[in-house]
């Protein structure tokens, strides 16, 4: 299967989670990831999550650690979360700052639906973005290989084993005859068997090794395919030139594409320039009224939520909703033509944003009426800004001579009522200013009934 070269990390996350009781030993832990052939357990508890992976029971194991200590009993780590959509560079990046060896991925709804490693990540690029012409020989290797004969005894040599691409490199006169690796030694742990045999017992023999003349490309290729965290390096006459993990090889790969991005960096800005601007022009598009150039009605529904979410959360001040209509705006299209009352309009909307604060929001709410919302403004001094912007509309001189007058109703917002009960009283009392002979403002307070 052709992989994506940088997937969202909900892509490349193990779905089968091993969830398990705390009450279970670290052997049990041991034997059930071993068979599930995963590399940790899951503990959910009182809706946190914790983990229990390979590496903590090899740290456990190193301390002197009993085996039948129960996992309830352990400083278990917290298990870190991720949603599932996050691109997979982030992650990484995540990976590197943390030190962490798991991350938990997380659906919309914040379920688990999923394990991610570090091997997880990078066994998903796709080898064909690495280098075809770099050698693996000549990369500098920074880490010494860990060496010994078939006959030093296991248990011996077992705190060279901590991490999960650690391994040791069994070799006779300089050439690689088999490898122990942590995955080994994990699985003596959980069977129970002795460690106190020779290493030639428990290696993997032959070694699979990639002569020094391998490209990264075919390094990876190999590692992939033979599912394996490290290239075993050796010269042409088979005698081991070092280790390279999985890690070293990523880890070169991106240097050079990053080196590609800065050397066409002036174009990559331009075209990220240019998406943003088009992304910023679609946004402003989608709540923008074409006509007056006020909001619409979605921009509306977005700053009443979030004048909602301030009034909820910091016990400000309550805001005031304004709607405002035309007085017989249908006579003056009736007698100048749409075009002139599309010209009323516009000039209704710049007075409208000359005489709001930047915190209000003026919105079209459809034909000739228009919606104000005033943030921070309770009901008594919205009305005087009602009044005061009703004076204003009144006194100005419109195209062709034309005057005009405008009704407002203005309803205060209550915590304790629904967004279409403040919408209904505004209109309530923009229709009673109808009412009473337009040209007014009419203020529609809560009426709460005493139990």
């Amino acid at each position: 299967m052709k992989h994506a070269v940088f997937p969202n990390i909900g892509s490349v996350a193990h779905r089968d989670i091993l969830r398990c009781d705390p009450a279970i030993s670290v052997k049990e832990a041991a034997i059930l990831m071993d068979k599930e052939k995963v590399s940790s357990v899951v503990l959910e508890t009182g809706g946190a999550r914790h983990i229990f992976t390979v590496e903590d029971m090899l740290g456990f194991v190193h301390s002197g650690g009993d085996y039948t200590t129960r996992l309830s009993a352990l400083p278990i780590r917290h298990l870190e979360c991720i949603p599932e959509k996050e691109k997979l560079l982030v992650v990484l990046e995540h990976f590197d700052r943390t030190g962490v060896s798991h991350f938990g991925v997380v659906d919309a709804g914040n379920s688990l639906v999923g394990i991610v490693t570090r091997t997880d990540i990078l066994t998903s690029i796709d080898p064909a973005i690495l280098l075809e012409r770099k050698k693996i020989g000549e990369m500098i290797i920074r880490t010494e290989p860990v060496m010994f004969t078939s006959d030093w005894v296991l248990e011996d040599v077992m705190h060279h084993f901590r991490k999960a691409e650690d391994a040791i490199i069994v070799v006779d006169e300089g050439r690689p005859i088999g490898i122990v690796t942590t995955k080994d030694v994990f699985g003596i742990i959980s069977s129970g068997k002795a460690a106190n045999k020779p290493l030639a017992a428990y290696m993997t023999t032959p070694v699979i090794t990639s002569p020094r003349s391998a490209s990264i490309n075919e390094a990876m290729l190999q590692l992939k395919q033979h599912r394996i965290k490290r290239a075993i390096v050796v010269d042409e006459m088979g005698q081991l030139v070092g280790v390279i993990s999985q890690s070293e090889l990523i880890s070169y790969a991106y240097g050079a594409w990053i080196n590609i991005l800065k050397n066409h960096s002036s174009e990559l800005h331009e075209l990220v320039d240019m998406l943003e601007e088009k992304a910023r022009s679609l946004e402003h598009l989608s709540v923008t009224d074409v006509l007056t150039g006020l909001g619409n009605r979605r921009l509306l529904q977005i700053r009443m939520d979030e004048e909602k979410e301030r009034v909820k959360r910091y016990g400000a001040a309550p805001f005031s909703l304004v709607i405002l209509d035309i007085d017989h705006f249908k006579q003056i299209n009736d007698t100048h033509g749409h075009l002139v009352g599309d010209a009323v309009l516009k000039l209704l909307g710049s007075e409208i944003t000359a005489t709001i604060r930047k915190v209000d929001s003026a919105v079209r709410w459809g034909g000739e009426e228009f919606a104000i919302l005033l943030s921070n403004t309770p009901l008594n001094a919205a009305a005087g800004f009602c009044n005061r912007l009703r004076a204003a509309i009144e006194r100005k001189e419109l195209v062709n001579g034309i005057r005009m007058t405008v009704s407002l109703g203005v309803a205060e917002y209550d915590p304790e009522e629904d967004e279409s009960s403040l919408l209904d009283r505004a209109d309530r009392a923009l229709y009673n200013a109808k009412r009473r002979g337009r040209n007014r403002v009419e203020a529609e307070p809560v009426i709460r009934i005493s139990s």
